[in-house]
């Protein structure tokens, strides 16, 4: 069975827009702080270390230049240590150490025939301890190495980018080439430099950014409070006015003004819906209203095209009726007959056309969109052919001798959908070939002694939920191809099994009438038949083979019947 479509359900908000609102400008403001405080820490940082670096860097350059390249050339084994040579450039390396503040090791390295780099002086080594010179340096970084490659005669030096830290604290270090009196570099001036106080300094920077964002975060939240107040009036006066539009009270103007652009423009599309809806309670129901209110202008003519299950009923013997009956009994009759399939038809989310004489059409898949229409188009065929005959017997109850035997046809394909009419006056409706087509399936119900006959296209879309038979191959009066006509048997698994056993045995037939087979269908008919009223289709495709057996068709007959009135 094909569900009803059920409109989406509203999901309900759980804050109210001033809390949402303070919620946001407070989040606004909170990030605003946090990214201000973290790019200000950073470029802080970074011109500090730059800066750190600057004067390290000159530190060693100066350094460099002071020592004495070829007294250091003549350092090259352990022994050396106790010579003049290397107590004077130690000397020189302490001196140097202690003239700059957070200076704490400053050392030479020469690099070794296999490229590593070994300790040649360093500030801190005492001759009277084991000797430190030619030990190979272990933790070498690519810079140590870089400072052995500048070119001849540089004065730079070069400092590592980044601090690092290790056991003894944190630390940046600076390398700067010894020139001998050839150019060629004889060994790096290495100096390592604390950085504790100035990772301290940034850490306490960070702090007080930390405690100025939370600052200013407090001082902005009555200023978000006022903004949420100021944005929510204006909506709360939008949102009554909705409640006005959701009830079809469509005279009220209220003055909304604001100073947010988004706010007077929704006030503006309200008006706009407004307008549009007051134009099409001039020719439609309020249900249709309520499900085209979202287009918001007024009606025009106009329309386009789209895929559309189209639906039309009709009472059989309605102008000998009109004959029968009193024009109030006609009228009242009528009036719940109207009712009872109506309420078929919405229930499955059906657009109502303007009902014609006893004719009630209607569509699906506009002005919504509906991915089921076929299905729910059948849902509403079968509901309503149940709904006439309660109704029927409610009256057979009263001691009222009218009934209504009604006949339906259903029909899927590409039709105008939109405002037809006039300027004056319009009608939000479906024109089209299928549409006319849908007509004269409902006529063929006579024809074949059916309720309800679906075209091919329809029962392509539906053939997994519900049960069909194929009736014919129909040329519909005023055209030329024929088409599969369908009658419409129930939901799958609802059908009688008698009812599915006489429909299968009348498709075996009518395939073997379309291949001339006419004696061999007649035998199946027949066991359709015991009771003539069993089967109207039968009876009929009876009749016909019966004839053909007399008349054969002629050699051209491609096995399908010709509708020859409306």
């Amino acid at each position: 069975m094909s569900p009803t479509v059920e409109p989406l359900a509203s999901i309900r908000g759980r804050l109210s827009l001033r809390l949402t609102l303070l919620a946001a400008f407070s989040g606004i403001a909170i990030a605003v702080s946090v990214a201000i405080g973290v790019a200000t820490a950073w470029i802080v940082g970074d011109f500090v270390r730059n800066e750190f670096r600057l004067r390290l860097s000159d530190l060693a350059a100066t350094g460099a230049s002071q020592i004495d390249a070829v007294r250091h050339q003549r350092l090259q084994k352990p022994d050396d240590e106790r010579g003049t040579d290397y107590l004077a450039i130690r000397d020189q390396l302490r001196t140097l150490r202690d003239s700059g503040s957070n200076i704490r090791f400053v050392y030479t390295l020469r690099r070794q025939p296999d490229g590593r780099l070994a300790f040649v002086v360093d500030a801190e080594q005492d001759p009277a301890e084991r000797s430190a010179l030619g030990d190979i340096y272990a933790d070498t970084t690519p810079l140590m190495h870089q400072a052995f490659d500048l070119p001849r005669g540089s004065t730079r030096s070069l400092v590592e980018r980044n601090f690092y830290t290790d056991a003894w604290g944190t630390w940046m270090s600076a390398y700067a080439p010894l020139y001998r009196p050839d150019g060629r570099v004889e060994a790096v001036l290495g100096m390592d430099i604390s950085a504790d106080r100035i990772v301290a300094h940034e850490r306490n920077y960070q702090i007080a950014i930390g405690g100025a964002c939370a600052l200013f975060t407090l001082l902005f939240l009555p200023l978000t409070y006022w903004l949420a107040l100021r944005i929510r009036r204006p909506m709360a006066a939008l949102e009554a006015d909705m409640m006005q539009v959701r009830q079809f009270n469509l005279g009220s103007h209220p003055d909304i003004r604001s100073n947010i652009i988004e706010i007077n423009s929704m006030a503006q599309q309200l008006e706009h819906m407004k307008s549009g809806l007051r134009s099409f309670q001039k020719y439609v129901s309020a249900d249709l209203v309520r499900r085209l209110m979202v287009r918001g202008v007024d009606a025009e003519l106009g329309g386009q095209q789209q895929e559309v299950t189209f639906f039309i009923s009709d009472v059989e013997g309605f102008a000998g009726l009109c004959e029968q009956l009193e024009p109030t009994e006609l009228v009242r009759h009528l009036g719940e007959y109207f009712t009872t399939v109506s309420a078929a038809l919405m229930h499955q989310g059906a657009t109502v056309d303007n009902y014609i004489g006893d004719a009630v059409p209607a569509f699906w898949n506009a002005p919504e969109p509906n991915p089921l229409h076929a299905a729910c188009a059948c849902e509403a065929a079968l509901a309503g052919q149940v709904s006439i005959g309660a109704l029927n017997q409610r009256w057979a109850a009263q001691g009222d001798a009218v009934r209504f035997r009604t006949r339906i046809g259903l029909n899927t394909g590409l039709a105008i959908v939109g405002n037809i009419g006039s300027e004056e006056r319009l009608s939000y409706t479906v024109i089209g070939d299928q549409v006319n087509l849908v007509s004269r399936l409902e006529a063929a119900n006579k024809l074949y002694g059916t309720a309800i006959l679906i075209s091919e296209h329809t029962q392509a879309e539906v053939q997994g939920l519900f049960t069909t038979r194929l009736v014919d191959r129909l040329v519909v009066y005023g055209k030329t191809v024929p088409i599969r006509v369908y009658e419409l048997l129930g939901r799958h698994g609802d059908v009688p099994a008698g009812r599915l056993a006489a429909a299968t045995t009348y498709e075996a037939a009518f395939q073997l009438y379309q291949q001339r087979q006419f004696t061999a269908a007649v035998e199946l008919l027949q066991a359709n038949l015991v009771d003539p009223e069993t089967d109207p289709p039968s009876a009929v495709l009876l009749a016909r083979c019966q004839r053909f057996q007399q008349n054969p068709p002629p050699p051209d007959w491609d096995g399908s019947h010709l509708q020859t009135s409306k």
